[in-house]
């Protein structure tokens, strides 16, 4: 017995629920979500839609897709939590499709359709689809990319037209992935097919890349922006290419250094609660079940798979920059490879599968009990309380999540068992994601903003307002404008050095300025604020929370 047309309704009704709630609940929180919804809002309020700015400096860390269409809903509907980070839960949404469509085509519909679940409820993938972030932009589209030449080059049963139109849309994917987010969505696709065809000598492959109308789609989608930004902006070629791609890989100086096995804990991480299913993959059962699975394909499914989530682990593992997001692009080649195996086990296999599911849920319960251990400066014990009642509701449905599909599997219906799982587990990690709101007063500028409103409302946006010692990326998109920088540059040190006279590079020539406004107001955090009182300053506190202070010169009392 399969589960009714009306329940997979309901699940497919919940599955959205669960995805789209935690975009327009959350605040929005420092520093990725702030900077990129405030790129977008300038961006919108410019009509500038050629140089990305950041809080009115040039800013050519990244390509502008993500910008292009953050602009478009803020210049829509208005800023709010929704509309500046929809895109990367939109962008999930096309991975989780691109997926299906892979899915569908090599396995059925049934494996697709439990595929796609177990995509979604993966750990790596749900987060980063609800933040802020561009890796999800990039990762749906490299999605597309490998969907793409999983279906180019040929499946049992697909017409010739069908298998050109999916190249050329490989092709596309690569262009929406380099403007996601650069080079990366180019070289990493091209560099796994290459390997492919070294280790199986597929030479054959290499004519059916639609060597016409996939480049040709290709510069129609990735070549405008960059002519243009180039043409208005001289020195975003040597930024883009040389020092934020090769010099990103190849040195420390952004900080983000790691270990050779800092990619290691991650994975193990972000792919629960189906990380248990890798052990399978080092069986030989687990291969041959790939092999059966996959075998409509022109291409090695399973080693093309495996070549695309190996490739980028060591690609990043190996580079001098890393970031807890950039794996992101092996999940649904994960999801493609683990989902075979579940549904094929045996029922021995599959109940102790869902035993060691049971440790995520365990966890989760036991975390609250140790709740003191997280209450510091930045966190109040209230705010970890009330966190803590959403990770107990979130682990009562990744709970349910395990006794469902222990249920069902034992009456023969492991097909339903992995839908029900996948789908509690969503609904479960969503209510525990959610639950950050209740630690954003310390990690997000919005209450700031809104008790300083509240205490000031003489306040005018043509009253200078400067940030001293910090950029807080929070504060400019809820205050809805642009501060003058004191003394801070880091990632604005390209625009400030474009436009020196938008910036203090340094606090005496601040203190000078400051003193003969008749209005003005700054932000800076409590460790910074004796140096007002060490330059004799005048200012009146307005607002401040646990980290940052607002004040204000000659400001209504």
């Amino acid at each position: 017995m399969k589960l009714s047309s009306p329940l997979l309704a309901l699940l497919a009704a919940l599955f959205l629920a669960a995805w789209l709630i935690p975009s327009a609940y959350r605040t929005l929180v420092r520093p990725d979500e702030g900077r990129y919804a405030e790129i977008a809002r300038e961006m919108a309020v410019s009509g500038d839609y050629v140089t990305p700015t950041l809080n009115g400096l040039k800013y050519f860390e990244k390509p502008p897709l993500q910008y292009w269409a953050t602009a478009l809903a803020i210049d829509t509907f208005g800023l709010n939590n929704f509309t500046g980070r929809w895109w990367p839960a939109f962008t999930g949404l096309l991975g989780l499709l691109f997926t299906w469509c892979a899915a569908r085509a090599l396995a059925g519909r049934e494996v697709a359709m439990v595929t796609t679940a177990v995509l979604g409820a993966m750990c790596y993938y749900f987060l980063i689809a609800h933040i802020n972030t561009l890796d999800m932009g990039l990762s749906a589209f490299m999605t597309l990319t490998l969907v793409g030449m999983l279906r180019g080059f040929g499946v049992q049963g697909q017409s010739v037209t069908a298998a050109r139109g999916w190249m050329v849309a490989a092709w596309a994917g690569a262009a929406l992935a380099f403007l996601s987010k650069g080079l990366i969505g180019i070289v990493l696709p091209g560099a796994i097919f290459v390997l492919y065809l070294l280790m199986t000598r597929q030479w054959r492959l290499l004519t059916r890349l639609e060597w016409l109308w996939g480049p040709l789609v290709f510069l129609l989608i990735a070549l405008p922006w960059p002519l243009l930004v180039q043409s208005r902006n001289p020195e975003w070629a040597n930024f883009f290419f040389i020092y934020e791609h090769f010099g990103r890989f190849a040195n420390e100086e952004h900080d983000r250094i790691g270990s050779l096995f800092y990619f290691v804990p991650l994975v193990i991480v972000g792919l629960m609660p189906w990380t248990p299913a890798l052990l399978k993959l080092l069986h030989r059962s687990g291969w041959q079940t790939l092999r059966e699975t996959y075998a409509g394909a022109t291409l090695n499914v399973p080693l093309f798979l495996t070549i695309w989530c190996v490739f980028i682990f060591l690609f990043f593992s190996a580079s001098k920059s890393k970031l807890p997001s950039y794996l992101l692009p092996i999940t649904p080649a994960a999801a493609l490879l683990l989902t075979p195996i579940m549904l094929a086990g045996s029922d021995r296999s599959f109940r102790r599968l869902l035993l060691l599911i049971a440790v995520v849920p365990a966890v989760l319960f036991l975390m609250p009990l140790a709740r003191e251990r997280f209450v510091n400066d930045a966190y109040t014990p209230g705010m970890v309380d009330a966190f803590s009642l959403y990770v107990i509701v979130g682990a009562s449905f990744f709970a349910l999540a395990v006794f469902a599909a222990w249920q069902l599997n034992r009456r023969g219906r492991r097909f339903d068992a992995m839908l029900m799982a996948a789908v509690l587990a969503t609904v479960g990690g969503s209510i525990t994601a959610s639950g950050y709101e209740a630690l954003s007063p310390s990690t997000s500028s919005k209450q700031l903003v809104q008790d300083f409103l509240a205490a000031d409302p003489n306040y005018s946006k043509a009253d200078p307002f400067y940030s001293v010692g910090l950029f807080e990326q929070t504060l400019q998109p809820y205050l809805e404008r642009t501060t003058i920088l004191v003394d801070y540059l880091d990632e604005l040190g390209l625009g400030a050095a474009a436009e020196p006279h938008k910036v203090r590079f340094n606090f005496a020539d601040f203190a000078d300025e400051w003193q003969a406004l008749e209005r003005g107001y700054a932000i800076t955090d409590f460790d910074q604020l004796p140096r007002f009182d060490l330059h004799g300053l005048e200012y009146h506190v307005v607002a401040a929370d646990l980290r940052r202070v607002i004040l204000a010169r000659h400001a209504a009392h």
